[in-house]
């Protein structure tokens, strides 16, 4: 099925959020943390036989109706999802440059995030 191929591939890409960390390439990582959710997400909607948008900003609100619609002791997690996409926009298309105690913060929530959304997927 589509939405487990999303599913691997936002597996593979928290662990290179990971790795980008412990080497240093912090920029990279709060993209690939980013990444990481962003097809955490799009494997929900596939998982739940929906639209997908193709837009990031309207996957995050397809993903915040779902979640207080379905999912409400999770809607805590959707102003986290802004704020992590905001970050990435941040490292990949502004001057500002992330340093290795910030990153290892955005990481720790993004795997957080990452972790209480696979509740959603069997």
């Amino acid at each position: 099925m589509r939405y487990q191929q999303y599913l691997k591939k936002a597996k593979i890409l928290i662990d290179e959020a990971e790795k980008d960390l412990s080497i240093g390439c912090f920029n990279k990582s709060v993209s690939a943390s980013w990444f990481a959710v962003e097809a955490l997400l799009r494997a929900i909607v596939l998982f739940k036989r929906k639209p997908m948008p193709e837009r990031p900003n309207k996957l995050i609100s397809q993903i915040h109706r779902m979640i207080h619609k379905d999912y409400p002791h999770l809607k805590y997690l959707v102003p986290k999802i802004c704020s992590l996409y905001e970050h990435r926009k941040r490292a990949d298309h502004h001057e500002i440059t992330f340093d290795s105690a910030q990153v290892a913060k955005i990481f720790k929530r993004s795997k957080k995030i990452f972790q209480e959304l696979l509740q959603i997927l069997p």
